[in-house]
């Protein structure tokens, strides 16, 4: 009988929900950057500044992870993230206001994702670890769907400062949730640990780290200028395509997320990441709403695989001492994908169009593929992995 996913797991994934409803409001701030009589470039620098600030920390938060405890990361990020939503309220234009607020919520975000992701993997049984984590990850997409769709509505009927304070009250929300989290369970290491195993595991997570790197270029450049691009050009509703995404990538969780647990990550890693470069390919040539309505879909069954598998091959192949710097290395190394394209390929659209950018975007994500095939971990992780302790008597 499978082993059973703890209640407490479930919380965490609501207060990461809320967290993230409150975060994903913000996925329309290229839009506002627009109406404020700014560009592509300005969009992509003013998404990319929070991404910087928390990768920044990121080396600081996952080395505390491990001492401080997870619950307060998650904690502070939260209430920080409610905080900062509600600064936003009043800034009327672009100026050094928006860049230092959206560099808080950038701290914030690593903050309470990092400590969420973390806590998530330390309640998820290890028998069913990619399975719980593709559980974990629709706690984020699905806020993909319902933020954007509901802010768009909220900005037509009221103002983008109706929208801000929306997300404000849901990181409150998101705050009182994770004050009701229990100590997590810990994993300790098994007594034939070697150092053998341990450079071995090093260097397979750097491996998978890399490969999310790139991949960390195609997720930013969907992301980042697909909201942009549909404003631009004329073509609709933004969230219609951060709906076709979402409900994509719920789905495939509901029906394949066990696949990697039963047949390997590998065989469900390769194949997903081949689809996510397929979607920034039909995003190169998409001219109109249908075209990148279905490059959503291609991109939500990418994802709904992608992320949750290559965290469950990096804490496979994490020691337990670790898992808060793995989970930190893992977080890091795709948002400095997201970030540099963030940063970079608004120049490129604004000199060569969105066309050229994609297919950037296709050769930066064919490199992560090339890489992972040949260099990639494999399924076999020492056995020192995965052995799961009592609940702690700490405050991690």
């Amino acid at each position: 009988m499978p082993a059973r996913i703890p209640l407490a797991f479930f919380t965490v994934s609501l207060a990461n929900f809320l967290s993230f409803l409150n975060f994903a409001f913000f996925f329309l701030l290229p839009v506002w950057v627009l109406k404020q009589g700014g560009g592509e470039e300005a969009a992509g620098r003013i998404i990319g500044i929070a991404g910087l600030a928390g990768l920044i920390v990121l080396p600081a938060v996952g080395y505390l992870l491990d001492r401080m405890g997870r619950r307060r990361f998650l904690i502070l990020g939260t209430a920080m993230g409610a905080l900062t939503s509600l600064a936003f309220i009043g800034v009327d234009g672009i100026g050094w206001q928006i860049y230092a607020l959206r560099a808080v919520q950038g701290v914030a975000f690593t903050c309470s994702f990092t400590g969420a992701q973390t806590l998530a993997v330390l309640f998820a049984p290890a028998s069913r670890r990619a399975e719980a984590l593709g559980w974990f990850g629709i706690s984020t997409i699905l806020t993909h769907a319902i933020s954007p769709v509901l802010g768009e509505e909220i900005v037509r009927r009221f103002s983008f400062d109706h929208m801000f304070a929306c997300g404000a009250v849901v990181g409150v929300a998101a705050f009182l949730v994770s004050c009701l989290l229990p100590r997590p369970p810990e994993l300790h290491a098994h007594p034939d640990d070697t150092p053998a195993d341990r450079g071995m595991a090093r260097r397979a997570v750097i491996a998978a780290c890399l490969a999310m790197l790139c991949y960390g270029f195609g997720f930013g450049s969907v992301q980042t200028f697909v909201p942009a691009m549909i404003t631009r050009l004329d073509l609709g509703r933004v969230g219609l395509f951060f709906t076709c995404w979402s409900i994509s990538a719920v789905a495939t969780r509901i029906f394949l997320g066990r696949a990697s647990d039963r047949f390997g990550r590998r065989a469900v890693l390769v194949p997903a990441m081949a689809t996510m470069s397929l979607a920034v390919a039909m995003l190169a040539f998409a001219h109109d709403l249908p075209m990148v309505l279905a490059a959503g879909v291609v991109f939500g069954l990418a994802q709904g695989l992608l992320y949750p598998t290559m965290n469950a091959l990096v804490v496979d192949w994490s020691h337990p001492e670790n898992i808060g710097r793995t989970q930190s290395l893992f977080t890091g190394s795709y948002s400095l994908g997201i970030s540099a394209c963030s940063f970079l390929f608004g120049t490129i659209v604004e000199n060569h169009g969105y066309s050229a950018m994609y297919v950037v975007s296709l050769a930066v994500t064919g490199i992560g593929l090339l890489f992972f095939v040949l260099r990639g971990p494999s399924d076999r992780a020492p056995a020192w992995l995965g052995a799961q302790a009592d609940i702690s008597s700490d405050e991690k």
